[in-house]
């Protein structure tokens, strides 16, 4: 199985709305976001766009599995515990491609091109993406995790990584 990644471009709107389409249902179970009057989740699409053009701090990466569109990720920078870093902000392989090792090879090579610290959040009640970052900080190349108490963004595990 080929996994790659490539940073999205302007002219990928479109499918990134879609795979936003997506991964807004899925999190609907956590952020208990209602559709739209027109039947779709709110997106803000002059931010993905801005993202897309690089007028804003947030870089999109498309994933895909033998050539195949399976997912994206987004990076922005935040604040957290004090600090300046990169937050891994979005991560989502379609269902059809989980369990393959996208999500790890997405994170390991992203965490590779930045800082050495990284913030990860994931919702208070996603019991599967917690699972799956605690068993990916075991199995990933790092000097440290630590778990920000109190979280300082409500509804969130919140986590800060130190690569070595």
């Amino acid at each position: 199985m080929d996994i790659t990644i490539r940073k999205a471009e302007i002219n990928d709107r479109s499918v990134l709305n879609m795979l936003w389409q997506f991964y807004q249902y899925h999190q609907s179970a956590f952020s208990l976001e209602d559709l739209d009057s027109d039947g779709r989740y709110y997106v803000d699409e002059e931010y993905l766009s801005s993202a897309l053009t690089n007028e804003e701090d947030c870089t999109v990466y498309l994933v895909y599995i033998s050539n195949q569109l399976a997912g994206f990720a987004t990076v922005e920078p935040t604040e957290i515990a004090g600090k300046e870093m990169p937050e891994l902000a979005d991560i989502f392989i379609l269902p059809k491609y989980r369990k393959q090792g996208a999500a790890k090879f997405v994170v390991q090579q992203l965490m590779q091109i930045e800082t050495n610290h990284w913030h990860v959040a994931v919702y208070l009640n996603d019991i599967v993406a917690l699972k799956f970052w605690n068993t990916l900080f075991s199995k990933l190349n790092i000097e440290h995790v630590y778990k920000v108490e109190p979280a300082e963004t409500e509804g969130f595990h919140e986590f800060v990584v130190i690569n070595t």
